[in-house]
């Protein structure tokens, strides 16, 4: 069993979350890479620029958003979080959400939207629809690493944060 214990709980991500305590809009990572672990904020590498751009393109700056992730210790030489870790720290996400109360949810990824919508199905057939999550509607769309490294898809992106606009807007 993988556990959250020693050698990597005492990574320096002890603020796993940044952001507006009542803000409509919630994006969630799968968990702090190196830039993150070093410095304690989500999203601070060039994936979190390019988050940043993002949200700025919304309208939006990071202060108006909250920002979180799945898992809240970067696991060791940074694979990818064991099921039983996930569920270690899901209790954490639950209740930042609980508290938080977003309108939209946007699930950066294919992680956070699997592991949110407890499901195998590929990013590709996830993103691009609504979920009805707790008292939230949840958007998976890709993760900006992935648009680093595709920039192709940046479009595909931005019809979501179109469609979550107007879920804010009401319409």
């Amino acid at each position: 069993m993988h556990t959250l214990q020693a050698p990597y709980a005492r990574t320096t991500a002890s603020r796993v979350r940044s952001g507006e305590p009542n803000a409509e809009l919630m994006f969630v990572g799968e968990g702090p890479g190196a830039d993150e672990d070093i410095q304690g904020e989500p999203f601070v590498g060039r994936a979190g620029q390019l988050l940043t751009k993002i949200i700025e393109a919304m309208g939006m700056t990071r202060a108006d958003v909250y920002i979180a992730n799945v898992i809240k210790c970067r696991p060791p030489q940074n694979r990818n979080p064991e099921p039983d870790e996930v569920e270690q720290c899901e209790p954490f996400l639950f209740r930042q959400i609980a508290t938080i109360k977003p309108k939209v949810i946007v699930a950066l990824g294919k992680f956070a939207a699997q592991s949110l919508l407890k499901t195998t199905e590929p990013i590709t057939r996830l993103r691009g629809r609504e979920y009805k999550y707790r008292d939230a509607i949840l958007m998976p769309t890709y993760h900006p690493a992935f648009l680093l490294r595709n920039p192709s898809s940046k479009r595909e992106v931005w019809e979501d944060m179109k469609r979550v606009r107007a879920i804010l807007a009401g319409e």
